[in-house]
């Protein structure tokens, strides 16, 4: 059987803790706060790498002593955790190989990817995603979440809390399941060009290397302090939520922006209005706080509704407060818009009689309210306070039939979205910087020096004998 370049082992304690799985969570903790940095981290430089292979063909050594120094910072962790449950020593917080740790993961010298590897890795893999998302993901039955991976995991904890034993098929299985997840990573970051195999690897142990084909790498470089890389990394890390989210705002208002009309209004996709009832309304809508948005008259606050008939029938629309709208219809049927669906309003009819409301224009309730045929605008000041859009026949008359749409003026907002956009690509910039930096500095310090010979094959992990 061919070996796949990345070497996934682990040796199972003999003796596990019959209850020490229950408050494993708890004690990962700082190893998952951790591992978010390094991942955040991972996904950065693996873009880095990519575009790397893409424009020089090779494969940055410090970014992958970084990548495998993750990945077997992550194996440690699964295993020791809810991935395998396979041992109770704790994971040391560190990149580097741990020889006697009883999780490892090791990578021989693997040669320089294809230039365009990086644009198919991706596709490649996608099958041994589904067939792992179809193993460790949750499908539903009896309303109870299930999945293979979950199910063999709680079966070796229940049976290990009330025998002490951890049965050897069921621990097989779930490092097999791991090392072929690890395999596939390691694929898309890169780190071996290598495809990995449709193939489910069991047991903590793979084969030994074949004489000429050595997986061990030389001992790693240990400079003295790791703190500077570390602070890059979490510098940069942290600025990556703030950069993405003023880029995503910036872009947003330019988009907002690009929209409005020439009098300063951003309109919304027109409404289709049909009822057999005398209005049609909006309620319950709720204004606070204008004061601190609406900064001077005109610039921005002002509500426009504009309502055409198709049948170019007179048409009523008003907005009041939703108490004088509420006395007003008490009684009469009208269907009150809860929603769209493509283009047309959905309804909660109101209770009462299908029957006409009366003049509406005769109302003396209305804050701003417009009638006519053909096409009828509406302006209003917007104020705090709770409100309602109603839309009627212009007579009160049951059958409303109409399209709507409403618009909000706003101000000029170029200036600040480009200004807000340029500092999160700024921002991204800087971060993407600083992770690799910091990812680079920590793949120097764990990854291997030159080779001055050959490498001859590394240490097999052995099992413990079974004390009696």
């Amino acid at each position: 059987m061919e070996l796949y370049p990345l070497r996934v082992e682990a040796r199972r304690d003999e003796s596990l803790s019959r209850w020490l799985w229950l408050v494993k969570w708890l004690l990962l903790v700082p190893h998952y706060l951790a591992l978010l940095v390094l991942w955040t981290g991972l996904v950065v430089l693996t873009l880095v790498a990519y575009l790397a292979v893409l424009i020089t063909g090779r494969y940055p050594e410090p970014i992958r002593a970084y990548n495998l120094g993750v990945l077997r910072w992550t194996w440690r962790v699964g295993y020791y955790g809810y991935q395998a449950l396979g041992t109770d020593a704790y994971p040391p917080f560190t990149l580097a190989e741990v020889p006697d740790h009883p999780a490892r993961l090791r990578l021989g010298e693997q040669p320089a990817p294809p230039r365009w590897l990086p644009l198919v890795a991706w596709l490649a893999a996608l099958p041994h995603l589904i067939i792992l998302g179809a193993l460790a993901g949750a499908a539903t039955g009896g309303g109870v979440p299930l999945s293979l991976v979950g199910a063999v995991l709680l079966i070796a904890a229940l049976t290990l809390l009330f025998t002490g034993r951890y049965p050897s098929g069921l621990h097989d299985l779930l490092v097999g399941i791991a090392r072929w997840g690890l395999r596939v990573t390691a694929y898309l970051t890169l780190l071996t060009p290598r495809y990995p195999p449709f193939r489910l690897d069991q047991g903590g142990y793979e084969p030994d290397p074949d004489p000429d084909g050595p997986v061990a790498a030389a001992p790693p470089r240990q400079p003295a302090s790791a703190a500077g890389s570390v602070v890059a990394l979490v510098a940069g890390v942290l600025l990556l939520a703030p950069a993405t989210g003023l880029g995503i705002g910036g872009g947003l208002l330019l988009a907002v922006d690009g929209d409005r009309d020439p009098a300063g209004f951003v309109s919304s996709p027109a409404l289709v209005l049909n009822s057999g009832t005398a209005a049609v309304t909006a309620e319950n809508l709720a204004i606070v706080d204008t004061g601190l948005w609406y900064p001077r008259a005109g610039d921005i606050g002002v509500l426009r509704v504009s309502v055409t008939t198709p049948s170019g029938e007179p048409v009523f629309v008003g907005i009041a407060p939703q108490s004088a709208v509420d006395d007003w219809l008490a009684g009469t049927a009208h269907d009150r818009l809860v929603g769209v669906d493509s283009g047309r309003a959905v309804y909660d009819r109101a209770p009462g009689a299908v029957r006409p409301a009366g003049n509406p224009a005769a109302q003396g309730f209305w804050l701003a309210r417009a009638s006519g045929t053909g096409t009828v605008n509406l302006r209003w000041d917007v104020t705090s306070g709770e409100y309602a859009v109603v839309v009627a026949n212009a007579d009160g008359s049951p059958g409303v039939a109409a399209t709507a749409r409403a618009a909000m003026r706003i101000p000029d907002l170029t200036a600040l979205g480009a200004g807000l956009l340029t500092t999160g690509v700024v921002l991204f910039l800087v971060a993407v910087g600083l992770i690799t930096l910091g990812g680079v500095g920590l793949g120097r310090r764990h990854g291997p020096p030159p080779p001055a010979g050959p490498v001859g094959p590394a240490p097999r992990l052995v099992p413990l004998a079974p004390t009696t």
